[in-house]
């Protein structure tokens, strides 16, 4: 990895970590030495985030199909969510933006 993805990485986890204080989620702080001890990088209990910074993210356009979908659809139902699976993995993964998750695990504080 160079030292342009490190210190990208270290700005994005910095940033997640900014935006669960502002809105009041106690952080631990970034996992200093989580790349080399194979953890997290971000701790608020009882999350463990795995930061991600990239050019273009994949599953972007999934989640813009399902945000899109949302508004077309009936009333009460105004969450996107991506349900996704890989190829020969029985787990599944689901994809939300980051706005709807703070709503939901606060309760719907602004």
């Amino acid at each position: 990895m160079s030292a342009y993805q490190r210190r990208k990485g270290a700005a994005g986890e910095r940033e997640w970590v900014a935006v669960l204080r502002d809105r009041g989620i106690p952080v631990v702080g970034r996992q200093l030495g989580q790349a080399r001890d194979g953890g997290g990088d971000v701790c608020a209990a009882p999350f463990l985030y795995e930061v991600k910074r990239y050019n273009k993210i994949a599953v972007r356009k999934w989640l813009d199909q399902a945000a899109r979908s949302v508004i077309q659809f009936k009333p009460g139902v105004s969450v996107p969510v991506v349900a996704m699976r890989e190829d020969g993995r029985s787990e599944w993964m689901v994809l939300l933006r980051a706005e709807d998750f703070f709503n939901l695990t606060l309760r719907g504080k602004p």
